[in-house]
């Protein structure tokens, strides 16, 4: 009677190569899951907005106005490295700072190139040739907003920080309004109307009218 030969070692040669295989088709596709990933993460970041705090400026604001701008856009917003004290911008005859100096910088800078838009918040006056102070400024793709003359101290009174939100806010939704193509509105009540003083700005409120609601949802695409 022939012995049969013992195959065990065919089965463990198989049953590695096998194993092997189902590793290798792992590992691809994880890869291209982490690929998928960061390319959706990209593009998030390219329609996305980022918050950039221009010298010193309280965190706090800076959280609050993230979370809030994320609901008003419904678009991914993160608060990314800060930039230096914006000292370029001084003017000392008017002892103010230039809005469109601070914006110029913000756009140069490289590491939020990729960006949807970029909204910079800076803790000091700012003022453009013609006007005595503006709130804010805005290029089709960044802007700046100033917190000086919303707080309440700046007028001598006991400060609020809850209204001090609510303008940051608003200012901030004015602004960003800008870089997507929006215009003043005459609507008192919406969010793009010109602020000539701080009245107006608390009297319209966050909130964009119908008409440039549709427009903002006309110029910008929604995420996917």
């Amino acid at each position: 009677m022939m012995r049969k030969s013992w195959s065990g070692f065919t089965l463990l040669k198989i049953e590695k190569v096998s194993f092997v295989r189902m590793l290798f088709a792992f590992i691809v596709s994880l890869g291209l899951l982490l690929n998928l990933s960061l390319a959706a993460e990209e593009r998030n970041r390219e329609m996305g907005i980022v918050l950039v705090a221009i010298g010193e400026v309280n965190r706090d604001v800076m959280d609050r106005l993230k979370d809030d701008l994320s609901k008003v856009f419904n678009k991914q917003v993160s608060v990314e490295k800060g930039m230096p004290e914006p000292d370029y911008a001084f003017d000392h005859k008017r002892k103010q700072y230039s809005s469109t100096a601070i914006l110029n910088a913000i756009m140069k800078q490289r590491e939020y190139g990729p960006s949807g838009r970029i909204l910079g918040i800076v803790d000091h006056d700012l003022f453009v040739p013609e006007l005595n102070f503006v709130f804010g400024e805005a290029s089709p793709k960044a802007a700046v907003i100033s917190l000086t003359r919303l707080r309440q101290t700046f007028y001598r009174l006991p400060e609020d920080q809850n209204l001090l939100h609510r303008r940051v806010l608003i200012e901030a939704v004015h602004e960003l309004g800008h870089t997507y193509g929006l215009g003043h509105c005459q609507n008192p009540r919406c969010v793009m109307f010109f602020s000539n003083s701080l009245s107006d700005t608390d009297r319209k409120g966050p909130e964009f009218c119908p008409r440039c609601r549709k427009n903002l949802q006309s110029s910008i695409p929604s995420p996917k």
